[in-house]
């Protein structure tokens, strides 16, 4: 997805998209790109799953934004991750039903006005998700002075190469022996020896889910009471 989205036309087209359905020709008239390319560009993306295409009464083809998604990258000098998640939206409607009725019956308004009270309500949903961006700015800024701790502390516990890898890999997240032999590229039989070393300090263990056997930092990831 990030490779796809890399191109600047098709993140002009998904935010044409944003607003309402487009046909190709639009698209093209809109980006003054060919045709044939935003056709191409369009593939890609429905192919993708992120835009889908309807044929209307005159067998013209046009194209919206096929799904809810948010997606986002985090980078910091201790963590890549990349997530992306499906927003569940309600189809029915129901609150939204009982909103426009409740303002119809209790203000005797007009479009117009519904419109207004709408935005409000917009903007007041905006005003939250920037709250929430915030604290989530906040928490990457204490994961990073909480990481740049941690990495210090390892220089303490240990100067062997691998096992600093190891308790630096399984700070973010629990591992298979197999997954950890394959990301810092180090056999399996040797990798085995600094697994039991660790283990033995009391800084790592085994866990099993699922019928396989994962290492994770001493008392992380327990089920709490």
């Amino acid at each position: 997805m990030l490779d796809i989205l890399g191109n600047e036309n098709r993140r002009k087209i998904l935010q044409l998209l944003s607003n309402r359905p487009y046909y190709v020709s639009e698209i093209s008239g809109r980006l003054g790109v060919g045709p044939k390319a935003i056709i191409n560009h369009l593939s890609l993306l429905e192919n993708l799953g992120l835009i889908e295409c309807h044929v209307d009464d005159q067998r013209r083809k046009y194209f919206n934004i096929a799904d809810n998604m948010r997606l986002e990258v985090s980078l910091s000098p201790h963590s890549y991750n990349v997530s992306m998640h499906t927003i569940q939206v309600d189809t029915d409607h129901r609150d939204l039903r009982e909103y426009y009725e409740n303002i119809c019956e209790t203000k005797n308004a007009h479009t117009s006005e519904i419109f207004l009270d709408l935005c409000h309500k917009i903007e007041e949903l905006k005003s939250k998700q920037e709250e929430l961006e915030y604290q989530q700015q906040e928490l990457q800024a204490k994961y990073t002075r909480l990481m740049e701790v941690c990495v210090d502390a390892i220089e303490e516990i240990t100067d062997d190469p691998v096992e600093s890898e190891i308790l630096h890999t399984l700070i973010k997240e629990e591992q298979t022996a197999a997954s950890l032999s394959y990301n810092l590229v180090v056999h399996p039989g040797l990798l085995g020896g600094h697994l039991f070393n660790l283990a033995e300090k009391k800084l790592i263990e085994d866990t099993t889910k699922l019928n396989r056997q994962y290492w994770k930092i001493c008392g992380t990831g327990d089920e709490k009471e």
